[in-house]
């Protein structure tokens, strides 16, 4: 990759990483603000709010990092930057 494309290539995985973990963040600000109403319900017999800490945010993050990685292989393709294995 040239000097010149460096700069767009870069300014685009930032902006893809915020996008990506904008929402992540917000989930772990909002639940915790959300939790005593949320330990009200009971699923599977735990409160509703502790099954969503232990279990969402988890497949949250997963989820999170999945899409960032194929979005970032995107960005990577656009720009050419990518690795072929």
């Amino acid at each position: 990759m040239q000097l010149k494309e460096r700069k767009p290539y870069w300014r685009h995985t930032k902006w893809q990483l915020l996008a990506s973990l904008v929402p992540f963040l917000v989930v772990m600000i909002l639940l915790p603000l959300y939790g005593n109403q949320l330990n009200s319900n009971k699923f599977l017999g735990f409160p509703l709010g502790y099954f969503l800490a232990l279990h969402g945010i988890v497949l949250i993050g997963v989820f999170t990092i999945g899409t960032f990685i194929n979005r970032q292989d995107a960005v990577d393709r656009w720009h050419g930057a990518h690795e072929d294995t």
